[in-house]
């Protein structure tokens, strides 16, 4: 039987409210405790993870690694596990998952247990930095990383690549809102970081080209790109000190994901900043936190669990066919428009 929250709490001295909070993602947990609760929800077993001892002691074909940053949005790879594990049943595989810090990702340090001998593919999920690819490429198993890293060219030449559509919707979603009347448009999401991903990139070129199109400029002054963060994540606290003192809100703010978009929507209530009535905000992936905002989150649906199944589609192509040219796979995306973007249709 799995594990349950409780389980954990007791296991590690925490209170409930702190696991559920690490295992969904959700600030008010250091990273170091939050590393710790994840490992220990994969030892007992929570959400049907293999343990690195499960993977020395049970018999099996071989294992299938999901490696992911240890501050990731739970609600999103969490979903895309889903779909890997639909995949995964009957192949003879199994799968087990490691953890990266930041620190880790900066500095390309390579868990140890990706280095077992009866590893048969990688992967990456929220970890999209180049030099981590390229140590990983060492090891000579398969690597599917969902999006892909950002400039790193020789890396999309030796991995397979499962993303989403990351332009057509936003573009779309930013004409729609300038159609309603909102002309001041800034942007939320760490662009400077070096685990930033292609597709999060392309999500800010498709925003900017729209606003070139209609004549607009981002209010560079509004953005947050690199800024307020902590860990590459928008930091409420620290966004609502730098709101106060613009000299002009944005209308729209159009952000990288959901996890930014909801902190933003944090930051401008504890300013008294009405959503939608005075800023708009949208998000992308569409994670179950989007629908419970209030008001609920406009997003750009992905289809979390088919990206994870494609994933295993690839490992188990490559592993027939070693010689085959690298395949980059993109899903199709819905926008989904709500509450936190007004009356636009």
């Amino acid at each position: 039987m799995n594990c349950s929250i409780n389980d954990i709490a007791a296991s590690l001295g925490l209170s409930r409210n702190t696991i559920s909070k690490a295992l969904n993602g959700k600030p008010g947990v250091s990273e170091k405790t939050r590393k710790k609760i994840i490992e220990t929800a994969v030892a007992m077993k929570y959400r049907q993870f293999l343990s690195e001892a499960d993977l020395r002691n049970e018999p099996h074909d071989g294992s299938i690694i999901l490696l992911t940053k240890s501050t990731a949005q739970t609600g999103f790879w969490l979903s895309v596990m889903e779909g890997i594990k639909k995949a995964i049943e009957g192949t003879g595989l199994t799968l087990a998952m490691a953890m990266m810090s930041s620190e880790e990702i900066l500095n390309a340090k390579i868990p140890p247990l990706l280095r077992q001998d009866n590893i048969r593919g990688i992967i990456l999920v929220e970890v999209c930095n180049a030099d981590v690819c390229r140590k990983l490429l060492t090891l000579g198993v398969p690597i599917v990383s969902v999006d892909a890293p950002n400039n790193a060219e020789d890396v999309l030449e030796k991995i397979d690549v499962v993303t989403m559509e990351n332009r057509n919707n936003i573009y779309n979603l930013v004409m729609k809102l300038i159609k309603a009347g909102r002309k001041r448009f800034a942007f939320a999401g760490n662009l400077a970081s070096s685990n930033t991903s292609l597709g999060f990139a392309e999500r800010y070129k498709a925003f900017t080209e729209a606003l070139r199109d209609a004549g607009l400029e981002e209010i560079r002054e509004c953005s947050f790109t690199e800024e307020v963060t902590i860990d590459g994540v928008i930091n409420p606290t620290a966004a609502a000190a730098r709101i106060k003192h613009f000299t002009q809100l944005p209308d729209v703010y159009i952000c990288g994901n959901d996890w930014t978009a909801i902190q933003i929507m944090r930051a401008l209530s504890s300013e008294g900043i009405k959503v939608p009535e005075t800023v708009a905000v949208a998000g992308f992936d569409d994670i179950p936190d989007s629908q419970d905002m209030i008001p609920s989150l406009t997003t750009i649906a992905t289809p979390k669990e088919l990206l994870g199944m494609e994933t295993i589609h690839c490992i188990l192509s490559k592993l027939k066919d070693p010689k085959r040219a690298s395949l980059f796979i993109t899903a199709a995306t819905e926008l989904k428009i709500r509450e936190s973007t007004g009356g636009i249709s």
